[in-house]
């Protein structure tokens, strides 16, 4: 009897052991993987010592995974506290070796395009216009006077970017930088309560939207920063400015101080153009417009949009929004219409579309009359202060091109 009460008790101890072997396989499986840490791990030529540095030092900086070294310049991770240049350059050549071979063939290049994803505007004219909705991986540019749609079509693309791939969203993560401080929230909510209805959607994941209040320079060079550690934690593939040059028409005034700030704005687009390239993403920023002084400027150059020749040359996209004439509002009953222009594209001809923005962000002009009537069932308000009757007459700078 002893005998047998001593195996049991054998067993029995056995069956414990193994129970919390099991569980401490199951803990560290459930851990997720450092991709950073694996990255340093199959570095030769940094000791392991200089490699735990590096992890620390570049998960202070936001570097979660090797895409965040990619878009930092050879100079920035120099300055980093103990990065020495031999290092710099050990750690972008491995990112470079990972990343695939630098020259590829016309076949290997169509590929990676055809790949890039899509986010639809609301306006299946205005999807038309720029081949289908805007590509991740390219720099948008809507430029226009105040009340021109600019902002609308953001609220729009990032309610699209939201919602779930079987309605045509790609359930991604949306950034928004605000540096005029008029992002509403109760407008995001109001466009994405209507694809909620329209699809029978129970509820579009709001938890990957982020939004930041950036109206100074240096909130901006912060929140890109941080941005290396959110994108892709929330799977981010569209990144909003409204507005871009705000903030540096703020901090630079005058002719002396253009040069500087040239200079500056160059160097903010391709902090932003590495991480558009790393992460695959779609960069949309709004511009304001000023008066050409040239007094032989033609009627579509009166107008001209801020940030010079370095803005014009980095946006691969950019999409002129003004008012549509009053025989197309008349037309369509569609108060709110709009036109796009495109003005500059490498890959797309210059050509023009209308679309209106309604009580459910951007549509197609026909169906403007629709969605108020849709809003005024449901109670929404909304209402655009230039589609008010007692406005029609107001002009604009536009006004020569009605």
């Amino acid at each position: 009897m002893a005998a047998e009460e001593e195996n049991d008790v054998v067993e029995l101890e056995e069956s414990i052991t193994k129970e919390k072997t099991t569980k401490k396989k199951k803990t560290s499986t459930s851990k997720p993987q450092d991709d950073l840490l694996v990255f340093l791990a199959g570095i030769k030529g940094i000791s392991e010592v200089m490699k735990k540095r590096l992890h620390k030092v570049l998960g202070s900086q936001g570097i979660s995974d090797p895409r965040g070294i990619k878009t930092h310049t050879l100079k920035q991770l120099m300055e980093l506290p103990g990065v020495s240049e031999n290092t710099a350059k050990l750690l972008l050549e491995e990112v470079e070796s990972i990343q695939g071979k630098l020259f590829l063939s016309l076949d290997e290049r169509e590929q990676i395009e055809v790949k890039r994803k899509k986010i639809m505007t609301g306006s299946l004219e205005l999807d038309e216009l720029i081949g289908g909705g805007i590509p991740t991986g390219t720099f948008v540019e809507l430029y226009g006077s105040p009340q021109s749609g600019k902002t609308q079509i953001c609220y729009t693309i990032s309610a699209n970017c939201l919602l779930p791939r079987e309605f045509g969203g790609l359930e991604a993560g949306v950034i928004w930088l605000d540096t005029e401080g008029s992002f509403n929230t109760q407008r995001l909510k109001q466009i994405i309560s209507y694809y909620e209805y329209t699809h029978n959607i129970k509820n579009v994941k709001t938890d990957r939207f982020m939004v930041a209040n950036t109206r100074t320079l240096a909130q901006i060079e912060l929140a890109l920063k941080e941005a290396g550690s959110i994108i892709p934690k929330n799977k981010v593939k569209l990144m909003i400015i409204d507005s871009l040059m705000d903030p540096f028409r703020a901090e630079y005034g005058g002719l002396g101080e253009l040069a500087v700030r040239q200079k500056h704005l160059n160097k903010l687009l391709h902090m932003l153009m590495r991480l558009a390239e790393a992460y695959d993403i779609a960069v949309v920023y709004t511009n304001q417009v000023m008066a050409n002084p040239d007094p032989f400027a033609t009627a579509m150059d009166k107008v001209m949009p801020t940030g010079g020749f370095i803005l014009g040359h980095a946006s691969d996209i950019r999409i002129w929004l003004r008012r549509a004439t009053s025989k197309i509002r008349n037309q369509h009953d569609a108060p709110n219409a709009r036109r796009a222009l495109i003005t500059d594209c490498g890959w797309l001809p210059q050509n023009e579309c209308h679309f209106s923005l309604g009580p459910f962000g951007v549509c197609d002009v026909d169906q403007e009359a629709n969605h108020r009537k849709l809003a005024g069932e449901l109670g929404v308000l909304f209402e655009s202060s230039l589609g008010k009757e007692e406005k029609e007459d107001v002009k604009t700078e536009f006004a020569t091109l009605d």
